[in-house]
């Protein structure tokens, strides 16, 4: 009985949290390096859209900071170029202007539930489609980047 309740408390107490590093999203300049965790990102101003993608059937809501809130929280200085980096390395840039001006948020959350890795979370760069049709091109489908790990300045 005792090894049993001593591998129900183990499990639990992984399943809380404590055996689990929170996600995290690396913003670098050419200064310094912000490492913001889900919890900072949930703490600022949150945007909701409701879009459709190629990436999903139907219109789906995603919540989280704006880009241009992210960005904030390291702040210019200089750069011109924004690269966006995913857990599998998969990499794509643009112009820091061109980025801020797609109306872009990191969504935390799909539907109001945290997304997994599996869901294509933690962190998903989104676009807003469905209210910018302008938007549902390929040449801006490549900065829809999920899995967000790292966004660069440079």
């Amino acid at each position: 009985m005792k090894v049993l309740l001593s591998i129900v408390g183990l499990f639990l107490s992984l399943v809380s949290g404590y055996g689990f590093a929170a996600p995290k999203l690396e913003v670098t300049n050419r200064h310094e390096t912000v490492v913001l965790e889900w919890a900072d990102l949930e703490a600022l101003p949150q945007t909701t859209i409701q879009t459709t993608s190629p990436y999903f059937e139907g219109s789906v809501e995603f919540s989280g900071p704006t880009l241009q809130a992210v960005i904030d929280q390291v702040g210019l200085s200089g750069e011109s170029e924004m690269t966006l980096i995913a857990l599998n390395d998969y990499r794509v840039s643009g112009s820091v202007n061109e980025l801020l001006s797609l109306d872009a948020i990191v969504a935390t959350r799909r539907n109001g539930k945290a997304m997994s890795v599996r869901q294509r979370g933690p962190f998903w760069l989104m676009l807003p489609m469905s209210d910018r049709p302008e938007l549902d091109h390929e040449d801006y489908h490549r900065f829809m980047v999920w899995q967000l790990q790292r966004i660069k300045l440079q």
